[in-house]
């Protein structure tokens, strides 16, 4: 049995890359104009409004930094990240693999700032966006499409095909409507911390409610 989790809004309180974007403004590998983008981006992102493979994914600010100087980054910041943990989500992780289920991210968020936070929890296995590089520098752009509605719908279906394993037998825990594609294809769908959309599907179709 696997277990897929969402990361932002579901194991953390927040974004996971905001601390990492806070982080590099105050190592100065990040403009301070960058504070300026977020909002509107995460405004476009909540409303729906973001489609994958729009210019809009695209992050200039990342062009040019090298991987490892990425992947630090994230290392330093993680002390941030992790006091925005849910307990109540850290204490499911375990006790899910307690029991035997294999837990697995499945996030939009990118790869290497996510990483930190599954070596904490034990998880082993991360479906992430991830940052496109050309000769270790970052290009701005993602490599392939980010795990976004149906894009992280076939990556999880992806994901199980190649393991001979059945959606039908696996959860997913979710808190936004942006991952119904993936909720509706998994045989336990559970709603966590829910936004009100999904809070209003999921009392509708009796799907289990988590809050914590």
């Amino acid at each position: 049995m696997i277990a897929f989790f969402d990361v932002d809004h579901t194991l953390l309180r927040g974004s996971s890359a905001r601390h990492f974007l806070l982080g590099g403004i105050r190592r100065g590998l990040f403009p301070l104009s960058s504070l300026w983008y977020m909002p509107g981006f995460y405004l476009r992102f909540w409303l729906g409004r973001l489609e994958a493979a729009r210019p809009a994914w695209e992050f200039p600010l990342l062009r040019g930094l090298g991987r490892e100087k990425l992947e630090a980054l994230a290392r330093d910041t993680f002390p941030a990240m992790r006091r925005n943990l849910r307990a109540g989500s850290a204490a499911l992780v375990a006790r899910l693999r307690a029991e035997g289920w294999q837990v697995v991210m499945a996030t939009t968020s990118l790869d290497l700032i996510v990483a930190p936070l599954a070596r904490h929890l034990g998880i082993t296995e991360v479906l992430a966006s991830s940052l496109e590089f050309s000769d270790g520098k970052a290009t701005g752009r993602f490599q392939g499409l980010p795990l976004l509605k149906e894009e992280k719908k076939r990556r999880v279906l992806e994901y199980l095909s190649a393991r001979g394993k059945r959606p039908e037998n696996c959860s997913f825990y979710s808190d936004s409507i942006l991952d119904l594609p993936l909720l509706e294809a998994v045989g336990q769908p559970v709603a966590v911390n829910p936004d009100a959309r999904l809070a209003r599907l999921a009392r509708r179709r009796g799907w289990r409610i988590l809050r914590f």
